[in-house]
């Protein structure tokens, strides 16, 4: 986002304050002659500075006006701290000016970052969460883009048993570990594209992104969730693995009903998928060996859903769940070259697409 200024830097000092003052007094000697040369002056004083890039700044909240003249003046945003002061005085601005991150440009005049001041326009990130995104990658998005620390906001996702009492669609997520594995918000944060300050606290952040799960995941579905005898957090978990095993939607209600069918066949799901995200990396293959990574997430390893979602899933995705084709499927294989995937009843009709379609 450009630049960011570091607020402890010291630019040089200026001087052109005393140096209006001292003119000030002078002209008020030398009479109206002499004022018209001074608004003059100020009025220069009030021109851009120049050009450049965009130059951050925090205006904490409760600043009076000569602090925010002088943060603005030690950025090289203003010409000088006195002569905006004084703009602000004579528009009655000082005491609307509001707290907040802004983005300005050396090229704007001071009027022009007054004006910004008054109306708080702040300098708001836009940021897209894609869909099919864990928390992790959340957060190096978010730290990328100046909205908060990668880390904390990673911390934040860990506090379930707090947002519990103010969403109640979290619910069903369990508190307990299970094999020294404790859940997360993963899975209930929206990806959509929203608008923060930089340096937004990651409570924000998991609020806008838990507000936003709420209105897809609205009362019409979570009624449909209970009407075919699931919890959400089931839905949710399923919703995040036809996500990231397909790539077309055409393909999304075939694939969860080859996860529910094995489920009710008591089949281990056997998901690349799930196996990638206890691990903490993927795999375009995965060998024997790492299908036998120990997690409750591991799908070869266990039977039925995994402990917990592995990403943030899309509306589709969600459809999906809640509404799986009706099939006797229990196997899939995508093309390694499309993506699209080839469903079968049978292994051996699964093995000779395994060949066809990813070869050895």
């Amino acid at each position: 986002m450009g630049n960011r200024t570091n607020r402890t830097r010291q630019a040089p000092r200026r001087k052109t304050g005393k140096l209006i003052a001292i003119i000030f007094l002078l002209l008020v000697v030398f009479g109206a002659t002499g004022v018209f040369s001074f608004n003059y002056f100020i009025g220069q004083m009030l021109e851009p500075v120049g050009s450049g890039e965009l130059v951050y700044v925090q205006i904490e909240e409760g600043a009076v006006i000569s602090e925010v003249a002088e943060l603005l003046a030690e950025n090289n945003l203003i010409k000088d701290a006195f002569a905006f002061e004084m703009l602000a005085k004579k528009e009655k601005a000082a005491q609307q000016i509001q707290s907040g991150y802004y983005a300005f440009s050396p090229a704007e005049s001071a009027q022009q970052i007054l004006d910004r001041l008054a109306i708080g326009d702040v300098a708001d990130a836009t940021v897209t969460i894609p869909e099919g995104r864990n928390i992790s990658e959340f957060a190096e998005i978010l730290e990328e883009k100046d909205v908060c620390d990668a880390d904390a906001f990673i911390e934040e996702t860990k506090k379930v048993a707090e947002y519990q009492k103010d969403y109640s669609i979290l619910s069903n997520i369990p508190l307990t570990e299970k094999d020294g594995v404790s859940r997360t918000l993963e899975g209930y944060l929206f990806p959509d594209t929203y608008s923060f300050s930089p340096g937004t606290e990651p409570s924000e952040v998991v609020t806008a992104m838990l507000d936003r799960f709420e209105e897809v995941y609205d009362q019409e579905l979570q009624k449909q969730t209970k009407e075919i005898g699931k919890t959400v957090d089931e839905i949710v978990i399923m919703a995040s693995i036809v996500e990231l095993e397909t790539k077309f939607v055409e393909d999304k209600a075939n694939a969860a009903s080859v996860f529910y069918n094995r489920i009710a066949a008591d089949m281990p799901l056997q998901s690349d998928i799930t196996v990638d995200y206890a691990r903490g990396e993927k795999t375009a293959v995965l060998t024997t060996e790492q299908t036998q990574f120990p997690s409750p997430y591991n799908t070869y390893l266990n039977t039925g859903l995994p402990f917990g979602p592995i990403c943030s899933f899309g509306e589709t995705s969600l459809e999906a769940a809640l509404n799986p084709a009706e099939t006797s499927y229990l196997y899939f294989v995508a093309d390694m070259d499309s993506g699209k995937i080839h469903f079968n009843e049978t292994y051996e009709e699964h093995l000779e697409d395994v060949g066809k379609y990813m070869g050895n």
